[in-house]
């Protein structure tokens, strides 16, 4: 059976299932070993980590990539590494797993995936790949440049279509060097950049009508010296079309580390000005700490609502004191629950489920939001979208990693330590010496692991032998994004 396709009976019993148990048993469990393993002074009322996820996990994948950006967090001989075996990432797929439960998020990267996986003729391993990953009960998101699917966008339709991918994460931004039409050097403001973010609008839109299928979109942007004043630009561009952000479902912008081959800028961005500019593309007065996500150094986060019907958003819930306390509350109750769209479409009967087992809470909560509503706080208008389905949520958010130097000082610094331990983005790396699978923070990848996962694989002569992207690759085109790379410099 096609992977866009379920029966009336596995639709329905998949509801059913949804309904009964809205936070499945084995998730409730990982989650409270999570909340018990965080260090003490994170375990706030508003800490998402240990109540509604462990952490977002992610492959080691593919390392290849296509581009030379200013600001790449891999190591320098990335393209060298051969792609890892088909049983190699499906072991890798079932530790994430085991660390996750089920409806945990798995970012599918290591350099461009489907860069790699299309410059060597083997993606139909890609495919594979996603399909295990949704087998398991994972949810995976691709990670890429995208400049490989939005030439040959019958891969990414593949890949939906046959492989059940329904998320995308693609990474726009002036530190890319290699996306065609679009030289590095005479990109000047992030606007610039507008008719790519339109043509992959186009794409997923178009992939939506021709399939049928739920696809959406996440947008990484890299935050450097170079290009912090313009991140209002892109703000305002997602905001200006409902139907923009009803495909992008999330803005993560992340400020530059001085790790892997990164031209590190002189006067580098800052989490707080990257912050400052979010805001003001929005025009909202924006909290930073609403909800915590590990490490409040580590990542800020905050979610708008957008009526379809006139275009006009708010932020979702309210940041006032009352609000909190009853969001809180609901995260210590409720909070395991996953809302992530399916093809069964469940959430509805995720929420019926939630209302039956916690009536009170929810009358609660339905009494707070009519309050809202008659104090103005939040506009009528929004509950008639909501209860028409013409509403959507959206996402703008920093994601601060560490400098490389940062991470290997965290035996002696108690605060970089604490953001290891509290990281909500890790992966399953085996321990060479151990054997052991370990959920392994980005932040250590970016260290030190990734170099070590590469001299291993580059030892493996099975998988050298296996097709890889560099066999394919153009070499001139190569060479001139690195060329273009080191001629724009350290800014």
């Amino acid at each position: 059976m096609p992977a866009n396709t379920l029966s009336f009976t596995q639709r329905w019993r998949a509801r059913w299932q949804a309904f009964r148990h809205p936070i499945a048993g084995e998730k409730a469990d990982l989650l409270r070993a999570r909340w018990a393993s965080m260090p003490t002074e994170l375990k706030t009322p508003n800490q998402i980590s240990g109540r509604h996820l462990t952490h977002c996990g992610f492959t080691t994948g593919a390392s290849y990539c296509s581009f030379h950006c200013t600001h790449c967090y891999l190591p320098k001989n990335a393209n060298q590494v051969p792609i890892p075996s088909l049983a190699q990432m499906k072991e890798q797929i079932d530790a994430n797993r085991r660390f996750q439960g089920p409806g945990g998020g798995l970012q599918l990267t290591g350099g461009d995936v489907a860069d790699a996986y299309w410059r060597s003729g083997r993606q139909d391993e890609l495919v594979e790949i996603v399909r295990y990953a949704i087998k398991t009960g994972l949810v995976p998101m691709l990670m890429t440049h995208g400049q490989t699917l939005i030439e040959h966008p019958e891969f990414l339709e593949k890949l939906m279509v046959e492989g059940g991918l329904r998320q995308v994460a693609v990474h726009i931004d002036m530190t890319q060097a290699g996306r065609h039409g679009y030289p590095i050097g005479r990109i000047k403001s992030e606007a610039d950049l507008h008719p790519v973010r339109e043509a992959f609008t186009k794409l997923g839109l178009d992939l939506r009508a021709k399939t049928g299928l739920p696809l959406e979109f996440a947008h990484n942007c890299t935050v450097t010296g170079r290009n912090v004043e313009f991140l209002p630009e892109i703000v305002r561009w997602a905001l200006e079309k409902p139907e923009r952000t009803h495909l992008w479902r999330m803005f993560s912008f992340q400020p530059e580390a001085d790790t892997g081959r990164t031209y590190y800028s002189e006067r580098p961005a800052t989490p707080e000005a990257a912050w400052q500019k979010m805001r003001e593309g929005t025009g909202l007065p924006l909290e930073r700490e609403f909800s915590i996500f590990g490490h409040p150094d580590c990542n800020s986060w905050t979610p708008l609502l957008v009526s379809r019907r006139t275009g006009r958003f708010i932020v979702f819930p309210p940041q006032d004191a009352r609000t909190q306390r009853l969001y809180e509350e609901m995260l210590a109750n409720v909070g395991g629950v996953s809302f992530v769209t399916d093809d069964a479409r469940t959430t509805p009967w995720r929420l019926l489920g939630i209302l039956f087992q916690n009536p009170l809470l929810v009358a609660r909560l339905i009494a707070h939001i009519g309050a809202l509503v008659l104090r103005g706080k939040i506009p009528a208008e929004f509950i008639g979208a909501l209860l028409a389905g013409q509403a959507h949520t959206v996402g703008f958010g920093i994601h601060n990693f560490m400098d490389a130097a940062q991470v290997a000082e965290a035996p002696n610094d108690p605060t970089i330590q604490a953001r290891l331990d509290s990281c909500v983005f890790k992966g399953a790396v085996k321990n060479r010496a151990t054997g052991e699978w370990e959920a392994v923070p980005m932040c250590s990848m970016n260290q030190q692991r990734w170099s070590d996962l590469y001299d291993e694989r580059l030892q493996d002569l099975a998988l050298l032998a296996q097709p890889q992207p560099t066999e394919r690759v153009a070499a001139a085109v190569a060479d001139e994004a690195a060329a273009e790379t080191a001629l724009l410099g350290r800014n």
